[in-house]
């Protein structure tokens, strides 16, 4: 008899830890699902403006990554494609590690990247297979190297002017405003690109 009531104390006992150690077990799934790795902390404050460069965090969490966009243009086309919606946004991105390590930006497939938001809400993603001559398209930059980027996106000629969002290696977002006009140091250049 005292042994079977010990059995079923021991019994009881486990169950209970169990139970526990289950709890414990979903609740941290769940805070893992609301990391920054799993999805995009929303931008805080007003967007910066075109020209202003802010640190962020390369792709994987591996080094800093100083991203400044630099200029904009609006082309009916690329050399070689032609917009779904009728126009491409094309944003020349200046990109710099900021630490003695090489780093990288991240890419939708590592929920990160980049969007233009259009003032009515609609959001484009980059168009990674378009690539302008003479503008990187992606991979890691070497420490103390800088390079300039082209990012282009499909917009409609109503979405002229949006907001720019980069989300980085820690889910964190970046906004900058875009003008509705060609502006910025390289537009001549991305002109001349775009042209053939």
């Amino acid at each position: 008899m005292r042994t079977t009531a010990v059995t079923a104390f021991c019994l009881a006992a486990a169950l209970s830890l169990a139970a526990c150690s289950s709890e414990t077990k979903a609740e941290t799934v769940k805070s893992a699902g609301s990391s920054p790795s799993a999805a995009a902390d929303e931008p805080t404050g007003k967007p910066l403006p075109m020209g202003k460069g802010t640190e962020t965090v390369g792709a994987g969490g591996g080094g800093k990554l100083e991203i400044t966009p630099m200029s904009v243009v609006y082309a009916a086309r690329t050399a070689t494609d032609k917009p779904a919606r009728g126009l491409f946004a094309v944003v020349t991105v200046q990109e710099r590690p900021m630490t003695d390590v090489a780093a990288a930006e991240t890419t939708p497939t590592e929920k990160g990247g980049w969007q233009w938001i259009a003032a009515d809400g609609q959001a484009a993603n980059n168009e990674a297979n378009i690539f302008l001559k003479g503008f990187d398209s992606g991979g890691p930059i070497r420490a103390g190297a800088s390079q300039v980027r082209a990012r282009t996106f499909d917009i409609s000629n109503a979405q002229r002017g949006g907001t720019l969002t980069y989300t980085d290696g820690e889910g964190k977002s970046f906004r900058w405003t875009i003008p509705a006009q060609d502006s910025g140091p390289q537009t001549a250049q991305v002109k001349k690109v775009l042209g053939g």
